[in-house]
């Protein structure tokens, strides 16, 4: 793989697509852009990932405004790559029940495509991602053929022993980096596959502040400023803003003019709306465990059973986590599992105690009023109106999320265990939401295609599109989403013409 590449500052080349933000969807698009031949560049207003440059520090400035004090500073890595720097790898698919009318389906507003449609992209960000996985039930979504990889753990002894309560659990599937070590990092693993591509440009350290729009919805150029404030302008032939729920729909928001002046794709004032995230509930309790239904520490199972059936309840979906670590009784101290086997093979008929922690990724029902703004009294370090962010919990919301205690404490029940306790709840910064998709320019953002209403060439890539959350973690489908679109804009600039064509020419082809 080659090594990352920086390039000199773009202004005045010729680019067929600008790509805002080099996270897991934007890397993911401009690899399959650069590779098919079209001239792309991707502007990362972070740089290398590790201490904060104080210049960047004065762009992370976010106010939470609702009934929930939300952490959004801290759920968020403004750097080369995006927030792949820290993700855990976990690559669930969304169900086909998500894509499809279902209890938290908004009226009117269902997602425009099918799983379906989604299922051969999956397919590829599997392999984008070098996704590993074993065991998989009947629960999960559905897939033509396994994981790449093979499962890199052995959890049976869990499964055995939930299985033993009714509780049937998967391996949890997991991206896998080129060094083996942990998950795919869009510095180290995408962008370089990216760069070493001919006509493939990267800077990083230009922060885009506005898209600049014709009247009849051509946009034309990036305004971007670098880290010491100058002004900077980037020209392409199509727009992808992929930096994030919360930050792309602020680049819209900011995108005002005469012809916009609300922002682009907001005419109807759904640009930030029913932004969404994933609320976390942990429990532990202490079980008893014969030796034959451990596991090793610390590794991870996951339950898919309980999905598509609080749904159809009414409930939102629930992705349920188990993990155990052990303590074995006082005659047992000291002892390793393996010195255990060589010498006292009679001590395996004893029972060991083990802290079972049990974990829910809970579904939020799309709300009009969880949104992203632009604050009035707060400003980055440009002078640009810094993102409000509302969040609450609707009425649904609390419901379910006491649907799964109440499902996590029966297992606990049926497992015998004891000192169980609830946890502080937790969330996953899973950002979704705030540009959703949709056929109707009156109650969505962007199309089918991801291009956003009212505009000839401006995408919005990511999780911002999602019409409902699952409970499905979202970066393979962010992925998913960014190979499908690199489909359609490679074959929008062939219908387009040449993607040879002059820059005046090719930053008002109509793409």
């Amino acid at each position: 793989m080659p090594p990352l590449r920086l390039t000199a500052p773009p202004e005045g080349q010729a680019f067929d697509v600008c790509i805002v933000g080099s996270g897991p969807a934007g890397a993911a698009l401009g690899i399959d852009l650069a590779r098919a031949g079209v001239r792309t560049v991707i502007l990362e207003s972070g740089e290398s990932f590790g201490a904060m440059d104080d210049r960047l520090e004065g762009l992370e400035r976010y106010r939470s405004v609702g009934p929930i004090d939300y952490p959004l500073r801290w759920t968020r890595v403004r750097a080369l790559g995006g927030t792949s720097n820290v993700w855990t790898g976990r690559c669930s698919r969304l169900h086909p029940l998500d894509l499809e009318a279902n209890a938290y389906t908004p009226p009117g507003t269902a997602w425009p495509i099918s799983y379906a449609d989604l299922a051969p992209y999956y397919a590829r960000a599997d392999r984008t991602l070098r996704v590993r996985g074993g065991h998989l039930s009947a629960y999960r979504a559905p897939r033509d053929a396994p994981p790449p990889l093979p499962a890199d753990m052995d959890i049976s002894g869990l499964r055995r022993r939930l299985a033993a309560v009714g509780v049937e659990v998967d391996d949890s599937p997991t991206s896998t980096a080129l060094s083996g070590e942990g998950p795919m990092r869009g510095a180290a693993d995408l962008l370089p596959a990216f760069t070493g591509e001919p006509g493939a440009a990267l800077v990083s350290g230009w922060t885009a502040t506005r898209l600049v729009a014709d009247p009849d919805g051509t946009v034309t150029a990036v305004e971007a400023r670098d880290l010491d404030g100058t002004p900077r302008r980037v020209t392409a032939r199509a727009f992808v803003v992929a930096c994030g729920a919360v930050e792309s729909a602020r680049m819209l928001l900011l995108s005002r003019s005469a012809a916009f002046p609300d922002g682009l794709g907001n005419a109807h004032g759904q640009v930030g709306r029913y932004f969404m995230e994933h609320p976390n509930l942990t429990f532990r309790g202490r079980v008893e465990h014969s030796v034959n239904t451990l596991s090793p520490q610390y590794e991870l199972g996951r339950s898919h059973q309980f999905y598509d059936a609080f749904k159809r309840e009414g409930f939102g979906s629930v992705l349920l986590v188990f993990s155990q670590s052990w303590v074995y009784h006082d005659d047992l101290k000291g002892w390793d599992l393996a010195a255990i086997r060589r010498k006292a093979a009679n001590l395996f008929k004893r029972l060991v105690r083990a802290e079972l922690r049990i974990g829910a990724t809970v579904e939020m029902a799309p709300a009009a009023e969880n949104r992203v703004r632009l604050a009035a009294d707060l400003s980055d370090r440009f002078g640009d109106p810094a993102a409000a962010l509302r969040l609450g919990f609707s009425e649904r919301d609390e419901a379910t999320l006491e649907r799964t205690r109440a499902l996590i404490r029966k297992i606990y029940a049926d497992l015998g265990a004891e000192d169980v306790e609830e946890e502080a709840l937790s969330w996953s910064h899973h950002h979704m939401g705030g540009c959703r998709m949709g056929t109707d320019p009156a109650a969505s953002v962007v199309d089918a295609d991801l291009k956003v209403h009212g505009t000839r060439n401006l995408y919005v890539a990511g999780s911002a599109p999602y019409v409902t959350a699952g409970a499905a973690h979202p970066t393979l489908g962010i992925v998913a989403l960014a190979h499908r679109l690199a489909e359609h804009l490679q074959a929008r600039l062939r219908d387009g013409g040449t993607a040879r064509t002059p820059a005046r020419a090719a930053a008002r082809a109509r793409v």
